[in-house]
């Protein structure tokens, strides 16, 4: 369960994401405006905020931009409508951690939650002594299992955190980017399966959804032989993370850059989109099996 910020100006709209995330057992406060939403902010605490683009007084980009400044810690999740894709763009880049169509509220919004908030579960055990740290390194090779992303992630965060690198917000959205990266290794590179013939990304990762394609993929060879390699670096400078398969790779000259709003209601392409508005550095080899995704720290 997560305390949510719904801002919203459409009444109707309003009772229905307020249903769909009631019936996820989630508590909702409900606002109209980003004006209201930054006084709600103030009084209340929430996990998560879930904000229309288009509103009177303060648009969702507006208060994405100044929820950035004064509560960096809580992660937004854009609605956007059909025609809004390059506004949703420009708000990805300027602080937001994820977004959900419109047309897609009930399949979406609750999943969308999870992902957002499932990398920032971490265990602060550690907490004290990571803070001593000045740089750290973690070198993996892993086979294509998917449960194996979260932990990797939520470690990735434990360290940054305790080493004080980045803002709550910025390190949902590099811990995202790293995420589809890890995901798109395995699934697309080594497996060589495509979004349509595979679940969402928020159901395999958090629900481990698979099918007989998937499984039978990781037990024929060559799939089955083929490994994905993590390298992450985390200095007071920067965070560093490669992550490369041993599948065939892709033509990079057709990926799409940070402002290329059309694939943001389409499942294919939408993850490169989100690593490339998460992250300050985004490089692919030649050959299109390895990604570095470079974070720089303030």
């Amino acid at each position: 369960m997560a305390r949510v910020l719904l801002v919203e100006d459409s009444p109707t709209q309003a009772v229905e994401m307020r249903m769909l995330l009631e019936q996820a057992s989630h508590a909702v406060i409900h606002v109209a405006n980003g004006r209201l939403a930054l006084s709600a902010l103030d009084e209340h605490i929430f996990d998560v905020v879930i904000t229309d683009l288009e509103m009177p007084e303060l648009n969702g980009l507006e208060l994405v931009k100044a929820m950035s400044l004064d509560y960096e810690h809580v992660p937004s999740i854009l609605v956007t409508a059909r025609g809004s894709e390059e506004l949703a763009s420009k708000a990805l880049q300027k602080g937001a951690a994820g977004y959900v169509p419109k047309n897609h509220l009930e399949s979406l919004l609750n999943d969308t939650i999870v992902e957002v908030l499932g990398v920032i579960r971490t265990d602060a055990s550690f907490a004290k002594l990571i803070s001593t740290l000045q740089k750290n390194s973690f070198d993996f090779k892993m086979p294509n299992d998917a449960s194996l992303i979260a932990p990797t992630i939520a470690l990735l965060i434990q360290v940054a955190s305790g080493m004080d690198l980045l803002s709550g917000s910025d390190m949902v959205r590099f811990g995202m980017a790293v995420e589809h990266a890890m995901l798109n290794a395995m699934y697309r590179g080594n497996l060589q399966l495509g979004p349509s013939v595979t679940p969402p990304h928020r159901a395999i990762i958090y629900d481990d959804a698979t099918s007989d394609l998937i499984e039978t993929r990781k037990n024929t060879a060559p799939y089955k032989d083929r490994l994905v390699f993590v390298e992450a670096t985390a200095s007071k400078a920067e965070i560093r993370v490669v992550v490369r398969d041993q599948g065939r790779g892709f033509n990079t000259s057709d990926l799409p850059g940070r402002e290329d709003a059309q694939v943001l209601d389409t499942e294919s392409g939408r993850g490169l989109v989100l690593m490339r508005s998460f992250t300050d550095e985004l490089i692919f080899n030649e050959s299109g099996n390895e990604v570095t995704m470079i974070k720089r720290c303030s």
